[in-house]
């Protein structure tokens, strides 16, 4: 399995040579590779060629193709106990031009430990000396893309997968004071050329892209990864916080990194199709030479029937390894969702509300079914497997501590209100605070409050009607 595996467009504009020529750059700088510039010079403009020093092998080939042309290299590096294999593979054609890199690890003994994953050097000097190409309708690139308002259909098409990417989408929802859980430049650097970075303008925008994608969007500061031609979507919560928030933004891509290391890749951008589009470029050139050499003739076949039979290997492996996937992924949904119900239109106001709901719900039902009936063995072992995030609870007493002895809204109760997803505007002689842009939820504050029933009162009605 790969530890590391991307896949994006490049500028069109750019050969496969430019490609090559990166990748060797890219190697000859590394402080681990013993590879001194002049080594890595000389590029086949057609065909394939190896260098060797010391524990370290390039092997670098190119063939022209009916439409294009294909080219990359592949790097082969033993350190201790762990051997590197390193493929950049690079196809052109028809006005796309796709980059495609897999590092795998493999461990030279069982003592040896397989160090994390991590994205490579070479994506961020490839997107920056090569350039990004188009994903869709969206360039590829290591920046997030801000929308404005009037770009809420936009929006909507990279939710739904309707906006032809092939790359996974990361979407930023602005938070109650259109603040956001991550740095967005930030995230954007950790996961370009693996993922879009798409940030939403404010809690307004958010509202129009639910009623656009029928409530698929995360909202409420909330980030989503969707994925193309998949109805799923991964959401992230966290604190508002700047070590939260680059500690949030660093699993998102390793979660990001993972799966696409588990995805399947393209069957014509592999080291095996380069090298059976150089076995039949061989093949075709001695037959255009007039070349009787037999001994020719036969290498250039068994150059061939090798890198058939590389593909067959890599597809059997492939289809084995899609099938692990499909098994592991059916066991967790399964899982997870049991068949036993599905979510309808309303959205969480605040992390795990809806779960959280419901397993309350469940509390008041068991206390209300006959004793050693299945009805109660059913609830209870749910509520046994299921336990509560106490967000409502927490929140609930919060607002109890702020509210009991109201007489105005100061700064300090304004803040926390805020920060409690309150939005809050001036209504005539009251203050009307609106629970996470949720219309519903509409609560009014006198600007001047009397004795202290006013504010219990208050905080009856808001955790009567929330929590």
């Amino acid at each position: 399995m790969a530890s590391f595996a991307a896949e994006f467009p490049i500028d069109p504009q750019r050969s496969t040579h430019d490609v090559i020529r990166l990748a060797c750059q890219w190697i000859t700088g590394s402080p681990h590779s013993a590879f001194e510039h002049d080594a890595l010079i000389g590029l086949p403009h057609s065909g394939e060629q190896s260098v060797s020093v010391g524990a370290e092998q390039v092997t670098l080939a190119h063939s022209p193709t009916l439409d294009g042309e294909v080219g990359g290299l592949r790097y082969e590096r033993s350190e201790e106990s762990l051997a590197w294999t390193t493929t950049i593979v690079s196809l052109k054609s028809s006005g796309k031009h796709i980059l495609r890199m897999e590092v795998v690890c493999e461990a030279l003994s069982t003592l040896a430990r397989l160090p994390p994953p991590k994205k490579p050097y070479f994506i961020k000097q490839a997107l920056s000396e090569l350039g990004g190409g188009n994903d869709g309708e969206i360039p590829v690139t290591d920046q997030p893309f801000r929308l404005s308002a009037g770009e809420e259909s936009a929006a909507a098409k990279l939710i739904l997968g309707t906006a032809h990417n092939s790359l996974p989408i990361v979407y930023v929802s602005a938070g109650f004071g259109d603040q956001y859980l991550v740095d967005p430049a930030e995230l954007a650097r950790f996961v370009g050329g693996l993922a879009h970075v798409i940030v939403e303008p404010n809690r307004a925008f958010s509202h129009i892209v639910k009623r656009l994608t029928r409530s698929r969007n995360v909202f409420g500061g909330a980030i989503g990864v969707y994925w193309p031609n998949s109805e799923k979507r991964i959401s992230y919560f966290g604190e508002e916080s700047a070590r939260a928030g680059k500690a949030l933004a660093i699993k998102i891509a390793k979660d990001i990194r993972v799966a696409l290391s588990n995805r399947r890749q393209r069957s014509n951008c592999t080291w095996a199709h380069l090298k059976e589009a150089v076995a039949k470029s061989r093949y075709e050139q001695l037959k255009a030479d007039g070349s009787t050499e037999l001994n020719q003739y036969v290498s250039a076949f068994d150059d061939e029937i090798a890198a058939k039979q590389q593909v067959v290997i890599e597809r059997d492996q492939e289809i084995a390894r899609l099938n692990s996937e499909i098994r592991r992924l059916s066991s967790i949904e399964q899982a997870a969702q049991g068949g036993l119900i599905e979510l309808g239109e309303e959205q969480d106001l605040y992390q795990g509300e809806v779960r959280d709901i419901i397993i309350s719900a469940l509390q008041d039902a068991v206390g209300r079914v006959v004793k050693n009936s299945r009805r109660e063995h059913v609830l209870s072992d749910l509520l046994n497997t299921n336990v509560p995030g106490g967000r409502a609870e927490a929140m609930s007493e919060e607002i109890k501590a702020l509210l009991r002895d109201y007489r105005s809204m100061d700064a300090k109760t304004r803040t926390a209100l805020t920060r409690l997803g309150f939005e809050l505007s001036e209504d005539g002689k009251h203050w009307k605070a609106i629970f996470q842009g949720d219309s519903r939820y509409t609560f009014s504050f006198p600007k001047t409050g009397g004795d202290y029933r006013g504010g219990l009162n208050t905080v009856r009605d808001i955790n009567n009607a929330l929590f």
